[in-house]
Formats: structure tokens, sequence, C-alpha cells
């Protein structure tokens, strides 16, 4: 309810409707879809015009940003928002639809983009308070299956351009394969503007809206691609005809379908062909060809249902060949037959945690086996990988040893589904287990509020991240917090000293007990390295003016780009620091002297991951996403050339093509900064910490979790291996 108050206050006092937010901002490539005909605000600062009403800015007009959730609950004022927020949804569809009509599938996408994305959130939240009618979900859809349409146009408009160029070349076996995937890619569309068009019109029914227009746009692109696609088969290729003669319709695994028949051109003359392929129930099977067009195929049921009562055959000719495609409907009944699986037994004589376990499953009927068969397994309560069979009816199954598993732990395979026209029983093996040693780091420092942050990492003696397991917190021999490993194996706490202990003489311990898990308990000990904050409170005083970083390090980390005012303005504002300081900051960013000597990067990039670390510390997590992400486009900026007026979408894809970080570590924090530094929205502690520590493997992958090091002289806490924070 929050979340819904928030918006319900920052609304437009009117409603809008569907046309007339399309109408408004009537977007381009360059200029999505508006929140109420206004300018969204770009990734690097605002665009001309409007500016939209955000959590951090002020709006004289409007008055109240916020308004008390637990006085948002007039169901008038949620369904003028729920109108809002569909006009704005209408309005990106209808952008999108205008500029695939037009050409334009680059801006066809950016339509249903970010801003997209963030409208249906807040459409599915208020939705949720009202009890909405569902249309969200096709919302969603339409996100989905417009964006895959959009690369289906466009990829259908390349091949013809490569398929008129095949033939004008008279490149006549390269222009019917192009044919052919120019048929695919037109059924591909087909299937794709039937759903998008079921879904503008429950849209319509179900909202204010009018997608009218949007659908006959959508009708037109598909209806011309058919039509070019139906004008180049009729030009490449010969049509054909299937006869089939009589067959038993009982089918089952041990009684397969057999099918004599005929395969020839529409005229009667047999298609020219050794061998021809043709699909049936999933399968593909192979039949030799008799120059006077007959053939004679084989099919075992296996993966299709067994209420199935008819079948589809359908001749598929090679890419390169002159003939059409063509397919038959032949009536049929299933019986069900029962399989034995088998599995082999594990290779070693025993797993640890992470350990790899592989083993063999395979599935025959009499010994006949039983290929492309789904199946699912699982080991230890975790699922486990299992491809279909393969030709000798084999599947390789593997999985990792879990913390979990303990005891007596089998690998399962089970069919992977319901009512086949094969199944068998569950079948199972056992996987001998072994405990395993653990190293448990920790450091432990005050922060200027007076608080001590522990955090360090659990890991196994083989150096396996240890994830998921709790790790307990204690002072001076009194446990005061506990502490969730993530991913990495690195875990952080905020803890209050017991009133009774010093800063100066406690000690901080934490312990792993490995309870219910196949790994041996470890513990490890740290003195607190003390803050160097000046006495009292602080606030407001020195170069950072409040802020938990210094703003220097900030500008340096962002200089020469165009994040800096963005950065440097939005922390400033939620820091609640006065004009004077903003000022500061800015001139600082902006009129240094002539040819200042600038820091190393790698300094530099520290020194703004130093800064996320102590905002998170203070309990400013967004602050701490926004720095650390500052510091990530810092240190990739140079390395991918890109040019610094890229938004952070941009710059995110251009660093995953220059292949310069990782594209989930990047994506991920990219995200996050964009929540953290536009949505108005607070990040979680935890999420914070994690996007911070991603930053650190994004900008220094070869020291992420390395321990920082220690001002109090302690030299065994300095070799232990500590994570940085997840």
């Amino acid at each position: 309810m929050l979340v819904v108050g928030c918006l319900v206050a920052t609304a437009p006092v009117a409603a809008v409707s569907a046309g007339a937010v399309a109408d408004a901002s009537a977007p381009s490539a360059d200029a999505p879809a508006s929140l109420g005909g206004a300018d969204r605000v770009s990734a690097l600062g605002p665009a001309p015009g409007p500016l939209q009403q955000t959590a951090n800015a002020t709006n004289n007009s409007t008055g109240v940003i916020h308004e008390n959730p637990d006085e948002v609950d007039d169901e008038n004022e949620l369904d003028r928002l729920l109108s809002y927020l569909s006009g704005e949804l209408n309005g990106d569809i209808g952008a999108s639809t205008l500029q695939l009509s037009q050409g334009e599938y680059a801006a066809a996408k950016a339509a249903l983009g970010d801003d997209y994305d963030d409208s249906l959130g807040k459409y599915v939240d208020v939705e949720g308070e009202v009890g909405g009618d569902g249309a969200g979900e096709e919302y969603r859809t339409v996100s989905e299956t417009q964006r895959g349409y959009v690369d289906t146009v466009s990829e259908f408009r390349e091949t013809r351009r490569e398929y008129e160029a095949a033939r004008r070349a008279g490149n006549d076996e390269r222009a019917r394969e192009l044919a052919r995937n120019l048929t695919r890619l037109a059924e591909d569309g087909e299937a794709q503007s039937d759903r998008l068009l079921t879904a503008f019109d429950v849209i319509s029914n179900r909202t204010d809206g009018d997608l009218a227009e949007s659908s006959a746009q959508l009708a037109a692109v598909q209806a011309n691609i058919s039509e070019q696609r139906d004008e180049i088969v009729s030009r490449e290729f010969v049509a054909t005809r299937l006869a089939v003669g009589d067959y038993d319709r009982n089918i089952s695994f041990t009684d397969p379908l057999v099918l004599s028949g005929s395969l020839v051109t529409d005229n009667g003359t047999p298609v020219e062909t050794g061998s021809a392929r043709f699909a049936v129930g999933g399968q593909t099977v192979q039949s030799a060809v008799d120059p006077d067009g007959s053939f004679e195929l084989t099919y075992r049921p296996t993966r299709i249902p067994v209420s199935t009562e008819s079948l589809t055959v359908r001749y598929l000719p090679d890419d390169a060949s002159m003939y059409q495609a063509t397919e038959r409907v032949v009536p049929i009944a299933v019986s069900r037959v029962n399989a034995t699986a088998r599995l082999s037994e594990p290779s070693a004589s025993a797993y640890g945690y992470a350990d790899a376990v592989s083993v063999r499953a395979t599935v025959r009927v009499n010994g006949t086996p039983v290929s492309n068969y789904p199946v699912s397994a699982s080991f230890a309560g975790s699922s486990a990988t299992a491809p279909a069979t393969n030709a000798s009816g084999a599947s390789a199954v593997s999985a990792t040893v879990p913390a979990t598993a303990t005891g007596t732990a089998s690998i399962r395979v089970a069919p992977g589904g319901d009512g086949r026209a094969v199944t068998f029983a569950p079948a199972t093996v056992a996987v001998p287990l072994e405990t395993e040693g653990t190293a448990l780091g920790v450091t432990a420092r005050e922060t200027a509020n007076e608080t001590v942050v522990v955090d360090g990492r659990l890991e196994t003696d083989e150096g396996e991240a240890v994830s998921g397991q709790s790790v307990a917190v204690s002072v001076d021999g009194r446990e005061v917090a506990a502490a969730t490993t993530g991913a990495s194996g690195a875990y952080r706490a905020a803890v209050d000293l017991p009133s009774d202990a010093s800063v100066e003489n406690a000690t901080v311990s934490v312990a792993f007990d490995g309870e219910g898990t196949n790994l041996e308990p470890s513990d490890a000990t740290a003195s607190i390295r003390l803050s160097n904050a000046p006495d009292g409170d602080g606030a407001g005083n020195g170069a950072s003016g409040g802020l938990p970083f210094d703003p220097l390090d900030l500008a340096w980390v962002v200089a020469g780009t165009a994040v800096v005012g963005l950065v440097a303005a939005v922390l400033l504002r939620r820091n609640d620091a006065d004009d004077a300081a903003a000022a500061t900051v800015a001139e600082s960013a902006a009129t240094e002297s002539d040819e200042p000597a600038e820091p190393e990067p790698a300094a530099t990039e520290a020194s703004a991951l130093d800064s996320a670390a102590e905002a998170l510390d203070e309990g400013r997590p967004n602050d701490a996403v926004v720095v650390a992400y500052a510091g990530v486009r810092r240190a990739l900026g140079a390395a991918a050339g890109i040019d610094d007026a890229a938004t952070h979408w941009e710059f995110c894809d251009r660093c995953v093509d220059a292949g310069v970080a990782p594209a989930e570590a990047l994506e991920s924090l990219t995200a996050g900064y964009e929540r953290a530094a536009y949505s108005g929205l607070s990040v979680s502690d935890a999420d914070a910490a994690e996007l911070v520590e991603t930053a650190r493997s994004v900008v220094a992958p070869d020291e992420a979790g390395l321990p920082e090091s220690s001002d109090s002289g302690d030299a065994a806490d300095a070799s232990e291996p500590v994570g940085p924070v997840e």
C-alpha cells in the first residue's frame, strides 16, 4: 500500500486516456512515450520539456509529493490512478506499433522498454489493490510478444533483401534456402500477431483505452508479410501432395504406426528425391522414396499424450529443394507402454559440498531404446540437469552437491511429464557423501555512527564459496547478531556494541556451526578497526557536508562524464545538503585547475567503492548504489571507448559488446542504479550490498573477495580471506 499511496499522490489530477497520451506524445525513436504528455527523464538527465515529478524533485504547482498511505484508500483515487497508468501503457503500445509500421524497429522496441516496464509494474501493484480484471497480464503479454514480433518483422525484411540479391545473382539454391527462412519467419509472425491482436482486444475491453488503431496497423504489417511470403513461395517452389493408404490406427511404442503412401506434385508427377524427411508427433522420420513417389514410414509414439486422436504428417523438403512442404492429418488411437529406467553408479567413492556428480540414465522398452524422451531429475531435494534421451535411449544426468545433502542422498529420475505414450517408474541411485572443512574470515570496523560493521566470507577448504548459510556474530563472547552468506560466500552485519563493551578493547567473533549440512564448523575472531571520523555528530560539517564519502572522490570518479551533475545532485538532495554544499560539489567537478594531476584510475575506482561501502554503513543504500555505479562507469568507459553521453543502458550494452564486463553482472548493476537514482524508491540494504559487491567484481575481478587492510595491527585478521559485501 506504500507504493500505491506514493503513486496516487504523484499521478495527474485528471486521468489520461490512451488516445490522449498517444496524440500528445507522438513519440519517435529518440523520444519514447511520455508521462502525461511530459518527456520522461532520460538516463543521464532530463530531456528538454516539462519535467516528470519524481520523489527527489519539488513541483510547487502540485504541492504534496507523497501522501500518507493509510489515507490513500479511496476507490475513486485508485481507479483514477489505474486509468492513468493504463493510458501510459496504451500510449507506449501505440507508439511501438506506429514505429513498427514505419519500419523503425529500434524505436518500436524502445517504446516498450524500461518506461513501459516501470508503468506496468505500477499498474500491477494498483490492480492488485483494487481487484482489477486482469489487464496487467495482457499488458505483460504485449510487452514480451511485441518485442519478439518486432525482431521477427525486422529479420523478415532483412532476409527478403538477401533473397532478392540471391535471385539477381542467379543463385537459385541460395534463393530457395532464403525463401524457406522467409516462410518460417512469416509463420512465426502470424502466431505472434494473433497473440497480440487478441491481447489488444482484451485490453480495449477491460480498460478505458482503445487499441483499434494499433490493431489495424499490426494487422496491416502482418498482411504485407504474408502476401510477400505467398508470392515468393509460388515463385520458388512446386506444390506437392501427400497421399496415404490404409493403415492400422491403433498404435503404441511396441506397435508403431506404419504409413504407406505417395509423394507427388499437384499435377501428379512423382517428387524427384531418393529420400524424404517427415515430421510426425514431435519426431523427424526419414524414409526412402521410390521413383514413382511411393514411400513407407514407421513412427513409434513416445512423448505424445496417450489421449492424442490424430497426428499431422508433414513432408519437410531440404532447404535447397524446389518442392514445397505439404502435410496430411491421420486419425490414431494410442495405447500406453511401460518402460524401464536404469541409472549407473557414481564414479567417485565420495562427494563433498559443491562437487559435480554425473550418472547415466537409460530408458528402454524390452531392450528397445526410447529416444527423444524428456527426463526429469533431482538430487537431494534440488533439481538436476537431464536432457532428453538420445538415439540410444540414454541421458547424462548431472548435479552439484548442495550443503543440505547429508546422510543418504540419491539422484532420482522420472518421466518429464504425465500422460505420455511411454512412461516408467522413477529410478534412484545413492550418492556417497563426505563432510568438508570450512574456513571463515572476518573483519570488524567502527563506523561514523558508532555501530560496528562485521563482514567476511565463508568458503570450503578447497576454496568454494558457501552460500545460504547462517553465521553467528558475537562480541566478547555474547551473540549479538546473525548474518546469511550470499552467492559469493560473503556475509555482512551491522551491530551495536553492548553497553559494557568498548570499541578499543572488544573482540568480535563469528561462528558457523555446520548443523544440518555436510560442512564442518569453523570460526574466526577479529579486533575492531577504529573509525577515523572526527568527534561529534558531524552533520553538515567538513568538506563532505554530511555525505558518506568525500565529494571530491565522487567528482574524480565521474569527472568528464554527463553523469556527474545528476549523481551529485541526487546525492546532495537525498542527504538534505544545503545550496552552498551543492555549489561546492558542482564547482569542484566543473572548475578544477586547468590541468589537474588526475589520480590513478585504479585508486579512483577503489575510492568510489570505498565511498559506496561507507554509504552502506551509514544506512544510505541508494547513495551506495549510485556511487558504486559511477565507479564502474569510470573504470569501463575508457576501456570500451564509450561516449560520455551514452545512457546507462547504452553504456551497459556497449560494454558487453566490447567484452569488458560480464553481461549478467553489468545488467544487474545497471538495473539497480536505475532504481536507486530515478525511481524514488528505496533499495534494501541487502540489495545495495550485493550491488556494491557486483560493482567491485566488475571493476577488479581479481581482487573481489579480498579482505580490507586492517589498521589494528592484528596480523591474523589481515591474513584471513574476507569477502566484500554480499
